[in-house]
C-alpha cells in the first residue's frame, strides 16, 4: 500500500511538471533551436501561424452564427416555449415529474462580493420568467471573514429580511466553518458546504432531489430574465438529460463594462466572443466554466466539488466524466448572463487586481493532471477519446498560452541569434509568409469588432460617437498588447509555480467586487 502511495505521489508530480516543462520548452525554443535545428523551428512557427489563422476563422464563423442564435433566442418567451412541449414525445418522459418544470437550486458561495452586488444577483433571480415556487436559493458565507467583519456575518439575516417574502422557506443560508482539515481556501469548499447542507435540508423535508437542477453562479452574476426558462427548455428536450451539463453560450461582463478602464474592457470582451464561438463550432470540447447547471442527484453522486482544490469550475468537469465513463456532455443555450469585470477606483490597482484574477484563472492548469489521470484510469474510454482529450489539454493549457509570443517573437529571436541563416532563402521567405498569414488573419478583426459592438452595453449618454469610434480604433492594437501581457504572463506564472511544486491553494488571491460609485 505504501509503494502505491509513493507511485501515485510521483505520478502526480510528473503530471504537474509536464505543462510547465512544455511551456518553457516552447518559450525557449527559438533560442534552443537557433543553432541545433533552425529550419525545423522556422517551419514550426509557420505551422503555428496557419493554426492561428484557423482559430481566427473558427472564432469569426462561430461567433457570427452564435450571435444570430442569441438574437433569435432573446425574442422568445421560453416559459411559453416549454409549455408547448408534449411530454409524451420528449426524451425519457418518465424522468419528467408531474409539475413538468425542473426545480432550480441556485447555490451562491459569497465571499468577495459586496452585499449590494449579491442583492443585485438575487433580484435577477427573482425577476426570472419562471414559476417562483420552483426557485430555491442557498447562500453560503465564510466564517473566516465573518469573524473579522460583523456586517458580513449578518448577511443571512439581511437576506431573509430583504428576500424572505419572495423565497419563503426556499431561502437557505449557511456559514462555512473555517479550518476544516483537508480543505483549500476557495469557492469549492464554500459551495460544497452550501450545496451539501441544502440537499440534507431538502431531503429532510421529503423533497426528491432528482426533481432538482443545481446552478452555482458567482455572487456577481446577473441572469437575463429568460435564463432559467431557456435552461429548462434545453433540459426537457435533451437526450440523456441527467448525464449532461448546461451552459450559456453568451457569457458577458456587461454589468460594469463602461466603469472599468479601457484595457480591462478589452480583456473582458476577449473572453465573451471565443466562448460564443466555441459553443457553436466546438461544443463537444467545452468544459465546465464559471456558471453551469446539472442534475442535483448527479452532483450528490460525485460528492460535489473537490474541496481540496481552490479552483472549482474547470476541475469539476472530470468528476462526472469519470463516474459516467466519459458519457458526459455539454448542452448550450443562447440566453446571456453577465458578470462584473474587475473594478477598482484606483486605476493602477485595477490592473493589478485584474492580473490577480488572471493568475487565479491560470491556476486552472491543475485540471491538466486531474484530466490526464482521469482519462487514463477510466477503463471504458476509447483510445481515440483518450488521445483527443490529452491533445486538447495540451492545446488549452500550453499551446494557446504561448502561441502569440512564438508568432510575434520566435522568428526575430532565431534570426538574430543565427546570422548564418542570412545565406538561406527561407530567412527571407519565412517572414514574408508569416506576415501574409497574419495580414489575412487581421481581416477577421473586422467582423469580430462588429460582434463586440453588438454585444457590449450601449455607450454612456455623455460619451460622444466620436469618442466611441476613437476608443474602438485604439482598442485594435491594444488587443495584441493584451495577448502578450495579461493573456500570457499570469498563465505562465501559474503554470511555472505548479511545475515548481507550489501549492495552488496558498497562492490564489481572490478579488473583492464592489459597485462603481
Amino acid at each position: 500500500m505504501e509503494n502505491k502511495w509513493h507511485l501515485g505521489d510521483f505520478l502526480q508530480r510528473v503530471l504537474e511538471i509536464i505543462p510547465g516543462f512544455l511551456m518553457w520548452f516552447l518559450i525557449l525554443l527559438p533560442i534552443i533551436g537557433s543553432n541545433s535545428a533552425p529550419l525545423l523551428v522556422i517551419n514550426f512557427i509557420i505551422v503555428l501561424s496557419v493554426y492561428w489563422l484557423f482559430r481566427a476563422l473558427i472564432v469569426t464563423i462561430g461567433g457570427t452564427i452564435g450571435f444570430f442564435k442569441y438574437r433569435i433566442a432573446l425574442r422568445k418567451n421560453w416559459l411559453e416555449e416549454c409549455k408547448k412541449l408534449d411530454k409524451a414525445i420528449l426524451p425519457d418522459p418518465e424522468q419528467i415529474k408531474e409539475h413538468f418544470f425542473p426545480k432550480q437550486l441556485i447555490v451562491i458561495a459569497n465571499y468577495g462580493e459586496s452585499y449590494d452586488i449579491l442583492a443585485r444577483t438575487i433580484k435577477g433571480i427573482m425577476a426570472q420568467n419562471y414559476p417562483k415556487e420552483l426557485l430555491y436559493l442557498t447562500v453560503s458565507i465564510e466564517e473566516r471573514k465573518a469573524l473579522k467583519d460583523p456586517e458580513y456575518a449578518k448577511r443571512g439575516e439581511y437576506l431573509k429580511r430583504d428576500f424572505g417574502d419572495f423565497f419563503e422557506d426556499r431561502l437557505m443560508c449557511y456559514t462555512h466553518p473555517d479550518g476544516i482539515q483537508g480543505e483549500a481556501i476557495g469557492a469549492a469548499a464554500n459551495r460544497t458546504w452550501g450545496a451539501k447542507n441544502s440537499v440534507e435540508e431538502l431531503e429532510r423535508r421529503g423533497e426528491d432531489i432528482k426533481d432538482f437542477l443545481i446552478t452555482a453562479p458567482d455572487g456577481d452574476i446577473t441572469f437575463h430574465k429568460e435564463y432559467f426558462a431557456a435552461l429548462a427548455y434545453k433540459w426537457l428536450t435533451a437526450e440523456k438529460r441527467a448525464q449532461k451539463y448546461y451552459q450559456t453560450a453568451v457569457y458577458t461582463f456587461n454589468n460594469n463594462y463602461w466603469d472599468v478602464p479601457l484595457f480591462i474592457r478589452i480583456l473582458s470582451i476577449s473572453l465573451t466572443i471565443p466562448i460564443l464561438a466555441s459553443s457553436v463550432m466546438e461544443r463537444n470540447r467545452r468544459e465546465t466554466f464559471s456558471c453551469y447547471t446539472l442534475s442535483l442527484d448527479l452532483m450528490k453522486k460525485v460528492n460535489y466539488w473537490d474541496t481540496s482544490l481552490g479552483i472549482d469550475d474547470t476541475t469539476f468537469y472530470w468528476r462526472p466524466y469519470m463516474l459516467l465513463n466519459a458519457d458526459w456532455h455539454c448542452e448550450v443555450f443562447f440566453i446571456p448572463l453577465s458578470a462584473d469585470a474587475i473594478y477598482d477606483p484606483k486605476y493602477i490597482k485595477n490592473h493589478f487586481d485584474q492580473y490577480k484574477q488572471y493568475l487565479r484563472w491560470g491556476w486552472g492548469v491543475i485540471s491538466f493532471p486531474i484530466g490526464i489521470k482521469t482519462i487514463f484510469s477510466t477503463s471504458k474510454i476509447s483510445f481515440i477519446e483518450r488521445l483527443t482529450k490529452a491533445i486538447h489539454l495540451v492545446e488549452v493549457f500550453v499551446l494557446s498560452k504561448v502561441i502569440g509570443y512564438l508568432i510575434a517573437f520566435g522568428l526575430p529571436i532565431l534570426l538574430f541569434l543565427n546570422h548564418e541563416l542570412d545565406n538561406y532563402v527561407i530567412s527571407f521567405t519565412a517572414p514574408r509568409m508569416i506576415s501574409t498569414i497574419l495580414n489575412i488573419t487581421s481581416i477577421f478583426l473586422i467582423p469580430t469588432a462588429i460582434l463586440k459592438i453588438l454585444l457590449i452595453p450601449p455607450k454612456p449618454k455623455k460619451m460622444s460617437y466620436f469618442k466611441l469610434a476613437l476608443l474602438l480604433i485604439i482598442e485594435l492594437p491594444l488587443n495584441i498588447v493584451s495577448l502578450l501581457t495579461f493573456s500570457f504572463l499570469p498563465f505562465v506564472e501559474a503554470t511555472t509555480r505548479m511545475m515548481l511544486g507550489q501549492d495552488h491553494a496558498k497562492k490564489i488571491k481572490w478579488s473583492e467586487k464592489t459597485l462603481a460609485e
